[in-house]
């Protein structure tokens, strides 16, 4: 649906040179509605962010975020999502477009964002850091009018994720058959309805492992999960560690200086 841009062309170029400095586009980026626009270098810390991703942070000013990375403000879960995001558009020169993401607010409530990311490169074509930009699927409007039919679904795993959630329900929330869902559902997040649910579960997870001395075993009845061993397969899977190694990392964050 967005336009294709390439590089400009000797006319656009000859003007933008001509700008005493950039900060005057950027001022523009603070009064876009629904829309959180942030820069960084190439070590991931924060050299912008517009007024409505400080406010979205629940953060006072920029100087509270300039300077820091991913890790400082967000979940490690979250910050390694960032992070990896962001070095594939480091690695490869090229833009990461439209790409559906799953964030928890401050609440540990997930949300859908869609994320555009693009290199930011000097005046010798060296690539120095990143620039992205988000929209809320619930503020964007008819620019994700493709993601609305299933908002009932999305709205039903998050707040029923603990509970047994079949596709048929799902499906039917969607008004669409279990085929036309499945397909549907993986066109516009590319992960299935199953794998989402699961990343739901795991992020409930996540908050209790962090936030609470619970046992695996009590935390996976509590999220969804059959038993402790399954928590353990599907974290290890999503994680990279098992629940343990997630909670001692977690400690050791919060520990640090």
């Amino acid at each position: 649906m967005g336009v294709n841009r390439t590089l400009p062309d000797d006319r656009s170029q000859s003007f933008f040179e001509q700008l005493r400095t950039p900060a005057q586009l950027l001022s523009l980026l603070d009064n876009l509605p629904a829309t959180y626009f942030f820069s960084k270098d190439l070590h991931g810390s924060f050299v912008h962010v517009n007024q409505a991703l400080i406010d979205v942070l629940g953060l006072n000013d920029e100087s509270e975020v300039l300077g820091k990375t991913d890790y400082d403000l967000f979940p490690p879960e979250v910050a390694a999502q960032y992070r990896a995001h962001d070095q594939a558009v480091i690695d490869s020169g090229e833009a990461l477009n439209n790409h559906v993401c799953a964030v928890p607010n401050s609440a540990g409530v997930l949300r859908w964002y869609v994320e555009t990311k693009i290199p930011l490169t000097d005046v010798n074509g060296k690539t120095v850091g990143v620039a992205g930009v988000m929209y809320d699927l619930e503020k964007a409007g008819a620019l994700l009018e493709p993601y609305e039919r299933l908002n009932a679904a999305i709205t039903h795993i998050t707040n029923r994720y603990a509970e047994k959630i079949t596709l048929e329900t799902l499906a039917e929330l969607s008004h669409l058959s279990v085929s036309q869902f499945k397909r549907v559902f993986k066109q516009h997040f590319r992960i299935t309805p199953s794998q989402y649910l699961s990343r739901v579960r795991i992020n409930a997870a996540c908050m209790l492992l962090r936030e609470t001395s619970a046992s695996v075993e009590s935390i996976a009845a509590q999220v969804g999960f059959y038993d402790a061993s399954h928590l353990v397969r599907q974290f290890k899977a999503t994680m990279k560690q098992t629940p343990r190694e997630f909670r001692e990392h977690s400690k050791q964050l919060l520990n640090s200086p």
